[in-house]
């Protein structure tokens, strides 16, 4: 193998392993964010973003959700994964993450 080749090939790896290194936990390929929960609808809150939230088994509030395309209302009560991208300019007023769904498993 000559030396060219041998060097473009660990090039090539070393790009490869710092995209995977730098893709954060719960990355998915096609959504921003990949994460689980129980979905419920969202109460009264200090912060005035969301239709609804995830929460862990705790019932710690993981995300505010929204959705442009499905109707989280169908998934209240259930732990489900949910699929989808971090709206920028959150978190505001203490409140947490927000999360447009793109897909619910």
């Amino acid at each position: 193998m000559s030396k060219k080749i041998f060097l473009g090939m660990m090039a090539l790896s070393i790009i490869i392993l710092i995209g995977l290194v730098k893709m954060p936990v719960g990355a998915d390929e096609s959504y921003g964010i990949t994460t689980e929960g129980t979905i419920l609808k969202k109460g009264t809150t200090s912060y005035m973003y969301g239709t609804h939230i995830l929460v862990n088994a705790d019932g710690v509030t993981l995300y505010a959700l929204k959705s442009e395309n499905l109707n989280l209302d169908d998934f209240i009560g259930k732990k489900r994964i949910v699929k989808g991208d971090l709206i920028q300019g959150y978190p505001v007023d203490g409140g947490p993450d927000y999360l447009n769904v793109k897909k619910v498993e």
